[in-house]
């Protein structure tokens, strides 16, 4: 009898086996979109060697956004702040730094709008859109806005048919989504 319960019980083991591995590959899955979503331009993450940041004048922010072929994104003029800028392959961050701060200052406590050359951006929002952390949310012009429930300084946003994404970080994690849901965050023009 104990016989013809062991087949049975080995099925058992290898059907929860299978349904356990089945989770544990959804998650990794799921951590991977989280982890690619944070890669594409986390401003926390590490820059390339080349990005070298240069405190500039709104003109010069406004000359070197035109030269692209995508747009630059910031929160416009804040009087008492200057412009930071910082550029690597296709990644733009334009971070606003409260007078007496220098250009390459390692605090991440200031306000940061990036934008990043990406094809397929939008598609590929949409797809971390659906991890299990993500809160996402449409935005005006059929946009849309994504993050992190874990990380939600770090706010991404973008539009169909687009190269590009933007993120805007900031410390206040309601900040970076506000600054996006009201507007506040455009082109640099």
């Amino acid at each position: 009898m104990e016989l013809t319960q062991h087949p049975v019980n080995l099925r058992q083991q290898y059907r929860q086996q299978f349904s356990l591995l089945v989770l544990g590959a959804a998650v990794v899955v799921a951590a991977l979109m989280v982890a690619w979503l944070s890669f594409q331009g986390s401003s926390s993450a590490k820059r390339s060697s080349n990005a070298r940041p240069a405190l500039v004048s709104q003109a010069q922010l406004q000359r070197f956004a035109a030269s692209l072929d995508h747009p630059v994104y910031w929160v416009g003029p804040k009087p008492g702040y200057s412009y930071e800028l910082t550029s690597s392959r296709g990644r733009v961050w334009v971070r606003y730094l409260p007078a007496g701060v220098k250009a390459g200052d390692h605090r991440a406590s200031f306000l940061v709008v990036g934008t990043y050359a990406l094809p397929g951006a939008f598609a590929g929002l949409q797809r971390v859109a659906k991890s299990p952390t993500a809160v996402s949310r449409s935005i005006a012009d059929g946009g849309l806005m994504v993050y992190d429930a874990q990380r939600p300084t770090s706010v991404y946003f973008s539009y169909p048919g687009v190269k590009y994404q933007v993120e805007v970080y900031a410390p206040p994690a309601e900040d970076a989504r506000s600054l996006i849901l009201d507007g506040t965050v455009t082109p640099v023009r």
